[in-house]
C-alpha cells in the first residue's frame, strides 16, 4: 500500500494504537518499573528522533509549494475539573540546536538553500524578533515556528542556540487525552485539537506514562 505523505490524519489512530499496544505489552512483559522505563524512554528518544528528521526532511522529497503544514504540538489551553485555565507556560530557556530534539518544517526550497550556505559559512545568529519557538522541557522537545529556515540549517549543521518559551507538558496529563487524532478534555469529552501529526500523541502518552511510573509509591 502505497501512503501518501501529507494525510497522516488517516493513518493516525492506527499508527497510534499499534504504538500504545507496544506499550501495554511492555506493561505485561516486564516486571520491574526500571526496564519498563528503559523501554519507555528509548522508545520516547526514537519516536521524537523520527519525527525531527521527518520535518527536516519532508521539503527535499517534496513538490514545490506543498500543503504540509506542522501547527502547535500540544493544546494551548486547557482546563480541569471546575473548567479553570491549566497555566503552563514557565518563562523562557536557551535551546542549543546542535544538542537538542528541535521540530522544524522548512517551507521555501530558495529560502531553505540560502540558510544552508550561509549558516555553513557564518554563525548562526540568534534575532529575537525572527526566531521563535516553544521547549517542553519534560520531553526534551523544541517546537519553532517562525525563522524555520534558519534554524533548520542551524539544526543540520549543529550550530547555534535559540531562545524559547517553556511549556510544562505535565500539567496537560490529568486533563487531556488523546486519540491519536484529536485531543479531548478528559473531564468533558469535548475536543481540544487536532493532533498535527499522530507520533506527537504517541510522544505524550509516553510521557504520562513514565511520569506515572516515575511517580508511583514505592
Amino acid at each position: 500500500m502505497t501512503v501518501n505523505r501529507e494525510d497522516f490524519g488517516t493513518y493516525a489512530v492506527g499508527e497510534y494504537q499499534y504504538a500504545m499496544d507496544f506499550i501495554q505489552s511492555v506493561f505485561a512483559t516486564e516486571a520491574s518499573t526500571e526496564d519498563q522505563l528503559i523501554v519507555l524512554n528509548f522508545m520516547l528518544d526514537v519516536v521524537k528522533e523520527d519525527l525531527r528528521t521527518d520535518l527536516l526532511s519532508y521539503i527535499f522529497y517534496s513538490q514545490i509549494d506543498f500543503s504540509r503544514e506542522f501547527d502547535w504540538p500540544f493544546p494551548v489551553t486547557c482546563r480541569d475539573e471546575a473548567g479553570n485555565v491549566i497555566l503552563t507556560e514557565k518563562g523562557k530557556t536557551e535551546v542549543d540546536l546542535a544538542q537538542s530534539c528541535v521540530l522544524v518544517l522548512p517551507w521555501r526550497r530558495d529560502r531553505l538553500y540560502n540558510q544552508i550556505i550561509n549558516i555553513f559559512k557564518n554563525d548562526f545568529h540568534y534575532i529575537e524578533r525572527n526566531h521563535k519557538a516553544w521547549y517542553f522541557p519534560y520531553i526534551s522537545l523544541c517546537y519553532v515556528y517562525n525563522g524555520r529556515h534558519s534554524v533548520a540549517s542551524g539544526v543540520g549543521h549543529k550550530k547555534g542556540k535559540i531562545e524559547a518559551r517553556q511549556y510544562d507538558i505535565t500539567k496537560l496529563f490529568p486533563h487531556v487525552n488523546t486519540d491519536g487524532k484529536y485531543w479531548y478534555n478528559s473531564h468533558t469529552g469535548e475536543r481540544a485539537g487536532e493532533v498535527p501529526d499522530f507520533r506527537i500523541s504517541i510522544i505524550y502518552e509516553i510521557a504520562r506514562a513514565i511520569l506515572k511510573k516515575e511517580t508511583a509509591p514505592m
